[in-house]
This record gives C-alpha cells, sequence and structure tokens, in this order.
C-alpha cells in the first residue's frame, strides 16, 4: 500500500508540473502559405490563418518583407451596419502574463510590411486592425497605402480600439504613407502606445481633399468608464494632414508622455496647408452652435507631458474648448503658429457656445519659443483661476536662437534607437547658459538639480533653481550675502548664501554681495527676474 501511494503521488507530481496548454510558437512570411504548420521552415502567409490557432501565450513571429493584401480578400469582419471593412479583427485574446504576441521576428533583419494599397471596397471605411481582443502585444511592423473610397466625410484607420480591448501593448508601429489614421481608440482600459510613427498621411479622396480627418493619433472614448488608463509614449506625429494628436470627444482621461508631433496640418513633404493643423490637441467636445455636446458627468483631465512640438501649422498645445483643466508640464513648444493656445469653453449648457480663456489649467515647466514664424508665445489663460508655474512665458528673459544647442529639425527624423524609443538629439535642446536661466524647463529637463554642471561658469553667477537663489561659478563662496527686492517696494530681504524665494511673485531684483569684516560692500552681482 505505501508503494501504491509513492506512486500515485508520483504520478499526480507529473501531472502538476506539466502545463495544460503548452505556448506555441508561429511563423508568417510573404512567401509562406496558409496550408503549411505555421513552422519556421513551414510558415503561414496571412493574419487570418494565424487567428484560427493562436490561443493565449502564443508567439507569432513574423518575417521581414511585404504582406500585400489583394483587392478581392474578404474582410474578417465588418461593423456598424457594414459601414467599417476591418481586413483583420484581432478577437483572440491572451491572459494576465500570458499575452498573444505578434511581433516582428527579432532574428531576422529588416521590417515586416503590411501594404493595403490595393483595398478599396467601395462605399466601406477601412479599418486594417480591428482590436477587440484583450492582452495583446503587437510589436516591430509598418502598415502603409490604407485607403478611403468614401467622397464625403469619412474616415479609414490603422488601428481601431474599441471597448473591451484591454491592457494591450501596441510597440514600435510605424503608419504611414496612407489615408487613415495611425490609432483610433474609442474604448479599451489600460492600452499603452509605445513609441509607434505615425506619418505621410493624407485622405485625397474624401470632402474634396480637404484633409480634415486625418489624425496621426486619437483617442475618443465614447462613454465613461469605457477607456481608462490608455496611454500613448514616446510616439512621433509628423506630416498627418489634420492634427498630430487629438483627444476631442474623449469621455476619459489619457495620458500623452514625451511623443513629438510636427509638420501636422499640411500635405506630405511640402507647405501646402490641409485640416486642422494642431500637433497636440488635448480635449474639448465640439463648438456646435446648435446642439448641445454629450458630456461625461466628470470632465476628464489629461496629461500631456515632456512633449516636442515643433511648426505645427495652426496650434502647438492646445485646450480645444475643454470644459475643465488639462496638465501640461515639461513640454517644449517652437514654430507652431500658436504655441499654446489654452481656451476653454464657457459651458456646456449655453448656446451659441462661448470661449473664455482657459481655467483650471496646470502649466508647469513649460518652454515656449517663437522661432522664424514669430509664434504666438502663449494665449487665452487665465492665469488667476489656473496654476502656472516656471515657464518661459513667465520670465523677463526671451529665448533666442542662441539659447539651443541646435535649430536642425532634420533631428527629429532620425532613427529610433535599437530599442525603439526616440533618438537622442539637440534640436531644441537648452545649451548649458541657458539651462540656468531656464531652469527645469522643456522637454529634455532632468529637474533633477544636481545633474546641473557650473565648471564652464568664468564668473560667479546667481541662479535660481526651483525656489531657491543661490550664487555658484568661481569664487562663488565669497558671497555671503544675497538680498531679495520686489521690484517698486523699498523693502530688501537679506539671506545668507541661500534666498528662499517660494513667497515671492512678480518682477524681483537679486543682489549678491561679499562683505568686509565690517559688513562693508566689496563687489556684488544682480540679477533681475520674474515669478
Amino acid at each position: 500500500m505505501k508503494d501504491m501511494t509513492k506512486i500515485a503521488c508520483l504520478l499526480l507530481g507529473l501531472m502538476l508540473s506539466v502545463p495544460l496548454a503548452a505556448q506555441k510558437t508561429y511563423y508568417m512570411d510573404p512567401e509562406g502559405e496558409d496550408t503549411n504548420p505555421g513552422t519556421e521552415s513551414k510558415p503561414f502567409a496571412t493574419i487570418m490563418k494565424v487567428q484560427e490557432v493562436v490561443a493565449a501565450g502564443d508567439v507569432v513571429y513574423i518575417n521581414p518583407g511585404i504582406y500585400v493584401v489583394p483587392a478581392d480578400q474578404p474582410p474578417m469582419t465588418t461593423t456598424t451596419n457594414g459601414l467599417y471593412h476591418c481586413v483583420f479583427d484581432m478577437s483572440k485574446s491572451g491572459e494576465a502574463g500570458k499575452p498573444i504576441s505578434y511581433l516582428a521576428n527579432p532574428n531576422k533583419s529588416g521590417r515586416p510590411i503590411f501594404d493595403l494599397s490595393q483595398v478599396k471596397p467601395v462605399g466601406q471605411r477601412v479599418t486594417v486592425f480591428y482590436i477587440t481582443g484583450s492582452n495583446l502585444h503587437f510589436k516591430g511592423f509598418d502598415v502603409i497605402g490604407t485607403q478611403v473610397t468614401i467622397t464625403e466625410h469619412t474616415q479609414s484607420e490603422c488601428f481601431r480600439v474599441v471597448q473591451g480591448a484591454n491592457d494591450n501593448l501596441y510597440e514600435d508601429l510605424k503608419l504611414h504613407d496612407g489615408m487613415a489614421i495611425g490609432f483610433y481608440l474609442t474604448g479599451g482600459n489600460n492600452n499603452h502606445i509605445l513609441n509607434c510613427d505615425a506619418y505621410n498621411n493624407y485622405d485625397t479622396v474624401s470632402e474634396g481633399g480637404s484633409g480634415e480627418n486625418v489624425d496621426g493619433f486619437g483617442c475618443h472614448i465614447n462613454g465613461q468608464g469605457r477607456g481608462t488608463g490608455n496611454v500613448f509614449e514616446g510616439c512621433r506625429a509628423w506630416y498627418n494632414c489634420d492634427d498630430g494628436f487629438d483627444l476631442i470627444n474623449c469621455f476619459d482621461a489619457v495620458k500623452i508622455i514625451n511623443c513629438w508631433a510636427f509638420y501636422n496640418g499640411y500635405k506630405p513633404n511640402s507647405l501646402d496647408a490641409a485640416g486642422n493643423g494642431t500637433g497636440f490637441k488635448a480635449g474639448g467636445y465640439g463648438m456646435s452652435t446648435t446642439t448641445l455636446p454629450k458630456l461625461p458627468s466628470v470632465i476628464p483631465q489629461h496629461e500631456v507631458r515632456g512633449c516636442l512640438a515643433y511648426y505645427n501649422r495652426a496650434r502647438g498645445f492646445y485646450a480645444n474648448h475643454h470644459l475643465g483643466g488639462i496638465i501640461f508640464e515639461n513640454n517644449t513648444v517652437a514654430t507652431s503658429g500658436s504655441n499654446f493656445d489654452m481656451r476653454n469653453r464657457k459651458d456646456g449648457i449655453t448656446l451659441p457656445p462661448e470661449d473664455i480663456s482657459g481655467y483650471d489649467h496646470i502649466i508647469r515647466n513649460n518652454l515656449s519659443f517663437a522661432g522664424e514664424r514669430g509664434s504666438t508665445i502663449l494665449e487665452m489663460l487665465n492665469r488667476g483661476k489656473s496654476t502656472v508655474e516656471n515657464n518661459s512665458f513667465d520670465l523677463i528673459d526671451v529665448l533666442a536662437d542662441t539659447d539651443f544647442l541646435s535649430l536642425d529639425e532634420t533631428e527629429l527624423l532620425k532613427e529610433r534607437k535599437a530599442d525603439g524609443s526616440l533618438p537622442d538629439i539637440n534640436f531644441l535642446r537648452l545649451t548649458s547658459d541657458a539651462e540656468l536661466r531656464f531652469w527645469g524647463m522643456g522637454c529634455f529637463a532632468s529637474n533633477d538639480a544636481s545633474k546641473l554642471k557650473f565648471d564652464w561658469l568664468k564668473k560667479p553667477t546667481i541662479v535660481v533653481v526651483g525656489n531657491r537663489a543661490s550664487v555658484v561659478g568661481p569664487n562663488a563662496d565669497q558671497f555671503t550675502k544675497i538680498y531679495v527686492n520686489k521690484n517698486g517696494e523699498e523693502q530688501e530681504d537679506a539671506y545668507d548664501k541661500t534666498a528662499d524665494l517660494s513667497s515671492y511673485s512678480g518682477i524681483l531684483n537679486l543682489k549678491a554681495t561679499v562683505e568686509d569684516a565690517n559688513g562693508n560692500v566689496t563687489s556684488s552681482i544682480t540679477l533681475k527676474i520674474k515669478r
């Protein structure tokens, strides 16, 4: 009996050690066949076949090459009473910790490219990847040539993400040279769009080629709670004929982190106007003069942090008549028509609608440079009803060309790093001198005072870092006093070595002194600032 018990325990242990369903690896290749088993030596040819076999935990390696979708290939599904022609229906789901992964083969050079230029369904909108599944990972391929066939108001999309498509990662995807929006989210929670590019997208067919509806990235959650936790990070949008990033009619809060938007609102590779032309359109619910907007019960506070906008036709960062505050923090903008346009709609219950200066915004640590077009630095902001701290447009100093390491915008087009992250560039990055005067501002700022270097200074200088004023550079230790005088007032406050400026506002005159044993001033330096 003891032996039988031991054998039973051994068999049970073996059973528990074998997974119920082992992870499988499949391969795709432009020269593959769907009658193949999907192995490395005998790969599949199409996403349709892959979708028949994949399960949670599986990996699909997509070999480099061009995957031309033929004109006569039926859509995997249609939606909205047949309006949407969904080329690939990504309805299979992974599980937490066991995603289904669709990855460019890391062991081969080159990128997989899905070419949709032949797919032109009459009277239908084209959606290339229709995402309803969860726990999915897409990485390392391109979508090109997506078409529009409808001449009235319409749109096509490379990726459409809807309610129920949760916890997905979209990484290092390039969506370009077509007529479609790159990403279009109407629902789904915790989707992370990471290190993706959308560029050269222009709809020449609908509405006379006006280009009014082709954004690089759009998130338009169509019901409160249907799309929380969505993030765009490390993405670039350029030469999209409408906007770079668009959050209009979005019912849940979205984060846009460390993204770049440039040359939006133009036809590709030209300065011919098209579409709206905003880099980051960060909210709003429209301005119809006849119909009140549909609104969530709580207006979401979107976040735009660490982003760069350059030469967008109309605006860089735009509150777009939002009905609440938006966070704009550590962004850099240059030469974008109106660099920061913070206008809000007065309310959502009055017709006709009325624009007023923006309220409840948090605007902190931003750089705004007029540049060659003489762009408006900031407009339509109610400072009394917003939090506005440490921005270049709050200072007496005005940014100049010489404050930047480079003004060569072609750096924005440099190849990404091997891990897919944005390239290191000097374009619109502050010089060491400017970093002292505009400390903590812009998308390249570290906000770590310990990383500031002063060894290049040739004379002692007063610097303001956060709320602290002090002397740095050669012989800085000889300056024992700092005096603070609020402009136009007689009172002068004295501090030892370091002045705390947290309680001051307006124009301040700072003076640091070297004094002898009798308190006589033997040397002094000054700085005028605005807080």
